[in-house]
């Protein structure tokens, strides 16, 4: 696999091919390879400077960008809850990812702590159970967190977007898990997707 580095030093062809091949481990069936494909044909440049920076054209024709952190090097602790397979795979390459500025308007997973998967998922507020849920990504004023008690098609925790405003018992799992096994880095491919399409079905509220 060619390095983040490398990758910023190409154009054209040479670059968006870069791009699926760089984050193809994340897309781990047909459907999220087609959408990490779109993706692809809107990149518009690639700059590296101990961060790997992805620049979009979005559905205004402006240009946004996704900036990727270091890869997560360390051991993770399987308690209180075993860490899942797909997240794994996500921080071993890129332990930080902030869509544009981040939070509070937009999606950013602050990776793994070494201890667990860092958020700041407000638990109380939201009326969530700590033997079950767990935050591991912010998303806007919202924030990705797990189900542990239930299981999507991947066999993993199921993905919630759990909103401010709304209890946890209230909010809705992340579309398509129930049926198509995509785990974290499908889930973010789709997140990046509703990021530069404005694609609703994708959305983080």
């Amino acid at each position: 696999m060619m390095t983040p580095k490398e990758i910023a030093s190409l154009q054209g062809t040479a670059l968006t091919n870069a791009f699926v091949e760089h984050f193809k481990a994340w897309a781990i069936t047909p459907q999220c390879l087609e959408i990490l494909n779109e993706l692809a044909s809107k990149v518009v440049d690639v700059t590296y400077d101990d961060e790997l920076k992805v620049h979009f054209e979005d559905y205004d024709k402006d240009v946004v960008t996704i900036t990727f952190g270091a890869a997560y090097e360390g051991d993770f602790q399987e308690t209180p809850f075993q860490v899942p397979e797909s997240y794994k795979t996500v921080v071993r390459m890129h332990n930080t990812i902030k869509f544009g500025d981040g939070i509070p308007e937009y999606v950013e997973l602050y990776g793994y702590d070494g201890e667990a998967p860092y958020s700041e998922f407000m638990m109380e507020e939201l009326e969530g159970d700590e033997e079950r849920h767990q935050g591991f990504c912010d998303a806007g004023q919202n924030w990705g967190i797990w189900d542990h008690q239930r299981k999507n098609a991947l066999g993993e925790p199921v993905m919630i977007i759990a909103d401010h405003g709304m209890t946890v018992a209230d909010c809705e799992d992340f579309p398509e898990q129930d049926t198509i096994a995509f785990g974290v880095g499908g889930l973010f491919i789709r997140m990046m997707k509703e990021f530069i399409y404005d694609d609703t079905d994708y959305g983080w509220g």
